[in-house]
């Protein structure tokens, strides 16, 4: 039976150890018989590029495929994939799903997980937005004299600076589409829309974060047909830790239902990203509080 379905990440050199926990937890829960694996290069070294060739993961140099300000690029190859991203279907042909998962998210439960893959086959752009019960303050607004003065959201800051003060505005207080996990199919539709912004959020030259403008202008602006999934598709630790269950041995997110987390994002997290031995004060299902690593176990 041929494959049709691929999961896709990118990395260079210095990410690439995360990027290895999240090919080992997808092969752990054995999904990678229903999928292929594929990695966007941005940058990693021989040693690192054998590895994955041995373990017949397919590899494609990642380029910059919208048009940006050379003088804003300055060699930082590593940000290629905020725009890549959006052309999966040019770099790896003839999947009909295609999901993209950062380096720096491992794969925890896979259930959950596969409701990318359904929200996917409705045709559907499918996507966790950054939004929970448990993440609390996502907005931050300055004050004086009892009056606004100064919005600090993602989306305001990002949508306005790289597209427009009055697009910034308009989506100021959605909630951030988390580009680190989404998943589309092969529709032309989707991935057009999605690429036509990609394009405008890439011309002023602010990369970083592009991604996360395409997605939101192609959801909340464009109005491509969209699946939202809960947080627990794509925890973000971050902002709030998550709980584990010493029994499932994975960790759920931190209130009642208590749902396994499909995709550990370590975002924003930058000394457990490179160090592995840094343990946090993890709560328990039977309410202990234990020393536990974020990071992905072998």
């Amino acid at each position: 039976m041929s494959i049709d379905k691929i999961i896709v990440s990118s990395s260079d050199n210095k990410y690439f150890h995360l990027l290895k926990e999240l090919f080992l937890s997808l092969k752990k829960n054995n999904i990678l018989d229903d999928y292929h694996f594929a990695v966007l290069n941005t940058g990693m070294d021989e040693e690192q590029i054998n590895y994955l060739k041995e373990n017949n993961i397919k590899i494609r140099d990642a380029k910059w495929d919208a048009k940006v300000p050379q003088y804003k690029i300055l060699g930082r190859d590593h940000l290629k994939t905020q725009v890549a991203r959006a052309y999966l279907p040019d770099y790896f042909e003839n999947y009909k799903i295609y999901i993209w998962l950062d380096a720096d998210i491992w794969l925890n439960d896979l259930n959950s997980f596969l409701l990318y893959e359904k929200g996917a086959r409705n045709d559907c752009l499918t996507i966790t937005p950054q939004s929970d019960r448990a993440y609390f303050n996502t907005a931050k607004v300055d004050w004086f004299l009892n009056f606004p003065i100064k919005v600090k959201t993602i989306n305001f800051k990002n949508i306005g600076k790289s597209v427009s003060k009055n697009l910034g505005k308009k989506f100021a207080f959605y909630s951030t589409l988390n580009a680190g996990a989404f998943a589309i199919s092969s529709n032309k539709f989707i991935w057009d829309i999605f690429q036509k912004n990609i394009k405008l959020a890439a011309r002023k030259g602010r990369i970083f974060g592009t991604d996360q403008v395409a997605l939101a202008l192609t959801v909340h602006e464009d109005k491509v047909p969209t699946e939202f999934l809960p947080s627990y598709c794509n925890w973000m630790c971050e902002f709030h830790l998550p709980i584990y269950d010493d029994i499932q041995k994975k960790f759920l997110e931190p209130y009642l239902p208590n749902n396994p987390i499909a995709l550990v994002h370590l975002a924003g997290l930058d000394d457990i990203r490179l160090n592995k031995k840094i343990l946090s004060n993890i709560k328990t299902t039977n309410g202990e509080l234990i020393k536990k690593s974020l990071r992905f176990d072998v």
